[in-house]
């Protein structure tokens, strides 16, 4: 039997024979990290694409468990008969729309976020509030997405729901602070669409605040409810202390681009060591957000926040931004658009010397992502994977590339 096969001494997860989201989560962690860095390296190795890179050893994730800073669990009605309660919050399982078991006990999630789903559920059953049912769409409560922070003493909650109900969840706000729970923000996001979409047009803020802080590396972030920021606050920043020794590497620093950036975490890290950062999201809240969070660090005068999609930006940067120094790019799991690729391959031919970090969540797609950049000439230097989503299958990867010969 393989050594990433071993049980732990005692099993942290009762449910994952049921979930089976997170089949490491009872095995040993150093021998199962291993077994899926490899699986994913071989995946790359494939196409000739590590020929040339430095491949540096995985980062295991500093916390194994409890690390989960955020949820996004799908509310449906409870399915075990035997069971008291009508709502049923979990994740479906994969490849269908059936939802998997209840996930108060995940040993994934932050401990503030255990105690939010102990108490959901309670005041939940105590509602007039119906669980959704795709069947006929029915019923008030599709989603519950939480975040907290690193210290847990913030909680962020939002409610997707069928139908304007602003009243019913001001009350389950109100009754959830009421067992002790520090929520800063409660939203209402208002889905009606008969899709699979999880997000609805409307974002209705129930609170007078607007937003749960966090800080990396010394750096302050104001965070809402429908902006991306990374599941594992630890271990982020580690990527980005890793991206800013790359960075300072760096001979010329005239100009960054940040590209799918979020609230604006790398920017700001970007935005200490160069002259000009442009930073790029599609999401309308978190340009708001970056912009804020830009001025919190007082680097507004070093960071552009622009607003709109990387495949449409050929020849649409600011004259300023037109050559960078250096190309950051976090995609979301399908990885980057042909035109944005091409937009990059472009950056990197205009000028010598200019170097592009990509961080990818998906192995699949980075492949597909660097075969085609092999093929413009563009080169990887180096590759080092981070454990982002401990016990997962999956590994955050840091590749550096630059166009023409290989040079450390």
């Amino acid at each position: 039997m393989r050594s990433y096969r071993k049980k732990r001494s005692k099993e942290p997860c009762p449910i994952q024979e049921q979930c089976r989201i997170c089949p490491y989560v009872n095995l040993d962690y150093d021998s199962s990290l291993s077994e899926k860095s490899s699986k994913e390296l071989g995946l790359l190795k494939r196409d000739g694409l590590l020929s040339e890179a430095k491949v540096h050893r995985t980062i295991s994730s500093p916390r194994k468990l409890g690390y989960r800073t955020v949820f996004k669990l799908a509310v449906r009605r409870n399915p075990d008969r035997q069971s008291v309660g009508r709502f049923r919050l979990g994740l479906f399982e994969p490849g269908s729309h059936t939802i998997g078991p209840e996930l108060t006990p995940c040993p994934l999630h932050h401990s503030l976020l255990r105690k939010l789903l102990k108490e959901i559920h309670i005041v939940l059953n105590e509602s007039n509030l119906e669980p959704y049912f795709e069947g006929d769409q029915s019923g008030d409560l599709r989603y519950v997405i939480a975040r907290t922070n690193r210290d847990g003493d913030q909680l962020m909650i939002t409610w997707v729901v069928t139908r304007p109900l602003r009243e019913e969840i001001c009350d389950l706000t109100e009754k959830l602070k009421k067992r002790g729970l520090p929520i800063h923000v409660s939203a209402m996001n208002i889905n009606s669409d008969q899709g699979n979409s999880i997000w609805g047009q409307e974002t209705v803020l129930l609170t007078e605040k607007k937003f749960i802080e966090e800080e990396l590396m010394g750096l302050s972030f104001h965070l809402g409810p429908t902006s991306f920021f990374q599941v594992n606050p630890w271990q982020a920043e580690n990527i980005y202390l890793r991206i800013e020794q790359m960075a300072r590497k760096l001979e010329n620093r005239g100009c960054a681009w940040d590209l799918f950036a979020g609230v604006g975490p790398i920017s700001c890290v970007l935005g200490s060591l160069f002259k000009r950062t442009a930073s790029l999201e599609e999401n309308t809240e978190a340009t708001s957000f970056a912009k804020r969070n830009a001025q919190l660090n007082q680097l507004e005068g070093k960071i552009e926040v622009l607003s709109g999609l990387v495949e449409k930006q050929l020849g649409e940067f600011p004259d300023e931004f037109q050559s960078p120094d250096l190309i950051v790019a976090n995609p979301s799991r399908r990885g980057i658009h042909q035109h944005g690729r091409d937009l990059i391959v472009s950056a990197l031919k205009k000028k010598p010397g200019v170097e592009f970090i990509y961080l990818s969540c998906d192995a699949d797609s980075l492949r597909r992502d660097l075969i085609y950049f092999k093929a413009n000439g563009i080169v990887l230097v180096e590759l080092q994977g981070f454990d982002m989503h401990a016990q997962s299958l999956q590994i955050e990867w840091l590749a550096r590339l630059k166009f023409g010969e290989l040079c450390s």
